[in-house]
C-alpha cells in the first residue's frame, strides 16, 4: 500500500452533491482546499463512500495507482461532471 500512504502528501476533498453542478466552489489557491487525513481517507476508501481521482499524468498512472482510482491528469480537458454524484472526491497527485 505504498501508493496509498504516499497520497497523503497532496490530498484534497470536496463534496460532489447530486444535482448541484452550479454550486462548485472555485478556490483562489491551495490553502483554501479542504484537506483530509490519511486515516479518514482510508476509512472512506474502505467503505466506498469516496471517489479517488489520480491527478498525475497517464504514464505514471499506468505504472502505479490506488486501486479503483480514476485518472484525470492535472490541466487536462477532462471534466469532473462524469464522476459519480453524492460522494466525496479525493484528488491526489503524489
Amino acid at each position: 500500500m505504498k501508493i496509498f500512504l504516499s497520497f497523503c502528501l497532496m490530498i484534497a476533498a470536496c463534496m460532489a452533491a447530486h444535482g448541484q453542478k452550479d454550486q462548485y466552489k472555485k478556490f483562489s489557491d491551495d490553502t483554501e482546499v479542504p484537506r483530509i487525513s490519511v486515516e479518514d481517507a482510508k476509512k472512506a476508501y474502505d467503505d466506498r463512500s469516496v471517489v479517488i481521482v489520480d491527478a498525475r499524468g497517464a504514464e505514471i498512472y499506468r505504472q502505479e495507482h490506488i486501486k479503483g482510482a480514476i485518472n484525470i491528469p492535472l490541466g487536462s480537458d477532462e471534466k469532473f461532471e462524469s464522476l459519480p454524484k453524492g460522494k466525496k472526491i479525493i484528488v491526489y497527485c503524489s
